[in-house]
């Protein structure tokens, strides 16, 4: 018998080939950690902001209902019907209104468990109305129509809401503090 080279099989050098194979994730080993860790840190940040936007906004709507149902109150309640019944003509009772729309912003407040806000109530008081000078909270975002005045051209209300919202990334962002929530809202007396 002849001796062939095809005739050889030898284990040996698949043996040394698959030893010098290297190992796709052995030098990878911690980077499905690390890539976790950031995807969490990612996550965390991303619900701190949601829930900030939300609250903000949540606080936001709450504080512009509130204005409006406490001007609207103001406007309802503080008619007075005795100038009416005299002149023919519809006035506010400046006090009238400004306590009945203080009363019911103050118990909305109360109802929501929000104690950080200040507010300022302003009535036109005549029947052709007339302009008020806004309060500092409401100037600002009034500021960005070229106002800081609200005129009417009949007996009305105006109520400017300020609240301050806690925050949970925004206040790691600008120190700890609150951000300021402005609302305004104005109702009127219609003669019909």
């Amino acid at each position: 018998m002849r001796f062939h080279p095809s005739h050889l099989h030898c284990n040996a050098r698949s043996a040394v080939q698959v030893s010098f194979i290297p190992h796709p994730l052995r030098d990878e080993r911690g980077s499905a950690a690390i890539a976790g860790l950031l995807f969490t840190l990612i996550l965390i940040v991303l619900a701190a902001a949601i829930v900030d936007v939300y609250r903000v906004q949540d606080t936001r709507t709450f504080a512009y209902s509130a204005a409006n149902d406490a001007a609207l109150r103001g406007a309802s309640f503080g008619r007075d019907w005795d100038r009416f019944t005299a002149t023919g003509e519809m006035y506010l009772n400046p006090y009238a209104a400004t306590e009945a729309a203080q009363d019911t912003l103050e118990q909305m407040m109360q109802v929501r468990g929000i104690t950080d806000f200040r507010y300022q109530i302003g009535a036109i008081p005549n029947p052709g109305g007339g302009t008020f000078n806004l309060p500092a909270p409401c100037v600002s975002r009034a500021s960005l129509w070229n106002t800081t005045t609200w005129t009417e051209t009949q007996p009305a209300v105006g109520v400017c809401v300020q609240i301050q919202v806690p925050t949970i990334l925004l206040g790691l962002v600008n120190g700890n503090q609150s951000v300021t929530v402005n609302a305004f809202a104005a109702a009127g007396v219609v003669e019909r």
